[in-house]
């Protein structure tokens, strides 16, 4: 779910109402269907300017700078974690005349009262002072860009170096819970959000992290027969890996069980692997890792199953083939797959 004051102002515009952020627009309010998460409180007199909720989603929590290598022209591997489970996105307009950094020492204070522990705090600035990137916004496009934050969100945030970012930790019994904070100056003004130029908007980001409900219906042997006579092809996401990892999950068993029924009941067929994964990374890294993925499903139905290796055909086509956008995590998901592709022989 996610809510925001843009599609409203569309239609005023589109119906000639007038300016779309005049009489329709209320900023003393928080967005419709937006809440403060359970987790964390708000500063006094905060305004909740976007909101997002999703089931699963990934964040990626930034251990230490980001760095641009000039003379290799590329980005350098950062320390981070990714997380994956519920999701909660909210961009507060921080009270007049708070401060990025008093944003920040306000949510730290209340979270580490709560329980959780700080993973990495800095600030950006000039490139000789930044301690999260070396200029150029590098840190918000690759912690937080890259991993499925909104266009819409992402512009007004790069631009200003008056930023403060933490990642901070609890855990709970058999679960984790981490919070991100990026509080940034607005210089864009007048802008969606409202307020003043020089205010403070925060984006926090809550996940927790949990494995996703698995409601992906299972393949029989029978189906993925049926499909590839029909179409020649089947997608497959019962076969799962960990982010930007090439080794199979154990939870893939009863998906490869399958595929190895279905071998064994033509011996004659033949199959491309073919690995597809989303678009978060660059074309090349991901051309890389889903052919190294493919490469893994074969060895596992070899191994395990018995299928000789001359019947299979590792193929790695990173996201050159998706099934929906890229633009959500939803269609990240579902773009991330491996399929039988059926040879035809003649």
């Amino acid at each position: 779910m996610r809510t925001t004051r843009f599609a409203s102002a569309t239609v005023a515009l589109l119906l000639g109402l007038g300016s779309a952020f005049g009489a329709e627009e209320d900023f003393t309010k928080d967005v419709p269907k937006s809440a403060d998460h359970p987790a964390l409180k708000r500063l006094k007199d905060s305004i909740i300017v976007f909101y997002e909720k999703q089931n699963f989603a990934e964040q990626c929590i930034a251990l230490e700078k980001v760095v641009f290598d000039y003379d290799g022209q590329k980005m350098l591997p950062f320390k981070q974690e990714i997380v994956e489970g519920p999701q909660t996105r909210i961009l507060y307009r921080a009270p007049k005349n708070a401060s990025t950094l008093e944003v920040l020492r306000q949510y730290q204070n209340d979270l580490k009262a709560a329980g959780f522990e700080v993973l990495f705090e800095g600030k950006g600035g000039p490139e000789s002072m930044s301690t999260i990137d070396n200029g150029y916004g590098r840190f918000l496009e690759n912690v937080y860009k890259n991993h499925g934050l909104p266009t819409d969100i992402y512009t007004p945030l790069s631009l200003n170096d008056d930023s403060r970012y933490a990642a901070l930790r609890k855990s709970s019994g058999a679960g984790k819970t981490y919070v991100s904070i990026f509080a940034v100056s607005n210089t864009t003004w007048p802008n969606e959000f409202g307020g003043e130029k020089g205010q403070v908007l925060a984006l926090v980001t809550i996940t927790e992290q949990k494995g996703m409900a698995d409601r992906m219906v299972k393949v029989s042997a029978a189906e993925m027969e049926t499909s590839l006579t029909k179409s020649g092809r089947i997608a497959l996401y019962g076969i799962n890996f960990d982010f930007n990892k090439a080794e199979v999950k154990p939870d893939s068993g009863e998906a490869l069980a399958e595929i190895g029924n279905l071998m064994k009941s033509d011996p004659a067929l033949k199959v491309l692997i073919v690995g597809h994964t989303d678009s978060i990374g660059g074309f090349e890294m991901n051309k890389t890792l889903s052919q190294r993925r493919a490469e893994a499903v074969v060895s596992a139905l070899t191994t395990s199953y018995g299928i000789a290796a001359q019947r299979l055909f590792p193929v790695g086509v990173s996201f050159a083939a998706p099934v929906e956008s890229n633009e959500s995590e939803e269609g990240r998901a579902k773009n991330r797959r491996v399929e039988l592709v059926k040879i035809v022989e003649k």
